[in-house]
């Protein structure tokens, strides 16, 4: 992504809902505007898209009118986004639904007047500015809390979830991991390309196949919830949605030891190539947090596993110990799997960095466009304080109002 010269908040961010145009006078079926027991379409009189004259006037035609995407950028006070989730006991991602909350002044969308504003409308936050059309969220309202002033105006906090929440809370006919795959296992990334497809979504073109190994299985009615998890804990993998499509993007975690060439870093050395400025950069240490004595046991067969353990640590700090059950395929994967996340660091203490995404000379940096998975590089010098690594970013949180632009990025480093 490029900056945006000039950024002005006011006129190239978009905040939009998928309603419908009031000046087409048009409604929602089952929903009374007066709030009281009268719904239109009660009684089942007309059929939508079909002229009871047999003509061509058709009743609510979607094709011209019904919903359009209606922008509340002029009305929005602030906006918070998040994309990414955490890691789980040091050890493998754990995804969360990205999420939008908006606030917003306007007695014409408040739910109490407009019946067709409530939660589940669908919502997105865009960037525009001449050839670029960036959709930074999309997803559904969850809720609305209003505020109300007795000088006449309100106040209205939205919250919007991206497709994640009702991805992870479907119940799907069939999920079969096992009719194409003669080889008795999938790898993640084919697991979450059968529960993409189940779902009706797919894989994002920005996913990379990675290892592991999950026996194959059929299963009839079952909630994808588990299935996911398993795919992201298996591959050792990052997983969220892209924001425009809502398809599944699945990558390995990168490795911090290779920084690819344009990766930026953020810090005070101003002379820094790719250089974005630091706000702040938070730290933390705890020596529970970091494990010395793992040990990985086969789901399918309890007498199966593997142990590793780092005995100068024990010997030092005492033995912390991890205990994990994965539904792999056998004792060579446990091993792979084992040595894999056996690679712990107690001095690599960044967990969060924060940069102005609008810089001083008004300009919207790329801190505006990152994503999770992605490295990024921590330099901090002052005094006898020296911080020079790089992290993988795991949440992407945004903190946007009328005069300003934060992004926070929540980081981990395995090794």
């Amino acid at each position: 992504m490029s900056s945006i010269a000039d950024f002005d908040i006011a006129s190239d961010l978009k905040v939009e809902f998928f309603i419908p145009n009031e000046a087409d006078n048009l409604f929602i079926i089952g929903v009374s505007r007066l709030g009281g027991d009268d719904e239109l379409a009660g009684a089942g009189l007309f059929t939508i898209g079909t002229s009871l004259l047999g003509g061509s006037d058709l009743l609510g035609d979607s094709e011209f009118f019904a919903f359009d995407w209606q922008d509340l950028g002029c009305v929005t006070a602030s906006a918070e986004i998040t994309i990414g989730g955490q890691v789980k006991d040091t050890l493998y991602f754990q995804p969360e639904p990205a999420s939008a909350t908006v606030t917003i002044q306007s007695l014409s969308y408040d739910p109490n007047y407009n019946s067709s504003f409530r939660p589940g409308t669908q919502m997105r936050i865009r960037l525009v500015r001449d050839e670029l059309d960036v959709i930074l969220f999309k997803g559904f309202v969850d809720s609305i809390s209003g505020t109300y002033y007795q000088a006449g105006f309100n106040k209205l906090d939205v919250k919007a979830l991206d497709s994640f929440t009702r991805y992870v809370n479907t119940r799907v006919d069939l999920l079969d991991t096992d009719t194409d795959f003669p080889a008795g296992f999938v790898t993640p990334y084919e697991q979450l390309d059968q529960i993409a497809l189940a779902l009706g979504t797919s894989m994002n073109a920005a996913s990379i196949e990675g290892a592991g190994e999950i026996p194959s299985t059929i299963q009839e009615s079952v909630i994808v919830n588990n299935a996911i998890y398993e795919a992201i804990q298996i591959g050792l993998g990052l997983l969220w949605l892209d924001q425009d499509t809502q398809e599944f993007i699945f990558i390995p975690r990168p490795s911090s030891s290779t920084p690819s060439e344009g990766t930026f870093t953020i810090g005070n050395n101003h002379d820094e190539a790719n250089h974005l400025c630091m706000s702040d950069i938070k730290t933390d240490a705890s020596q529970s947090a970091v494990f010395n004595s793992l040990r990985v046991q086969l789901t399918s067969d309890e007498a199966t596993f593997v142990v590793l353990k780092d005995q100068d640590s024990i010997d030092l700090f005492g033995e912390f110990a991890q205990d994990v059950t994965i539904n792999t395929t056998d004792e060579t994967e446990l091993q792979r799997w084992a040595e894999a996340v056996f690679n712990q660091n107690p001095t690599n203490l960044v967990t969060s960095v924060e940069t102005p995404a609008i810089n001083r000379l008004g300009t919207l940096t790329e801190a505006a466009f990152f994503n999770p998975g992605e490295l990024v590089g921590v330099k901090y010098l002052t005094g006898v304080l020296d911080i020079d690594d790089h992290y993988t970013v795991t949440k992407v949180s945004h903190s946007i109002d009328v005069n300003n632009w934060f992004t926070t990025l929540d980081l981990w480093k395995e090794a």
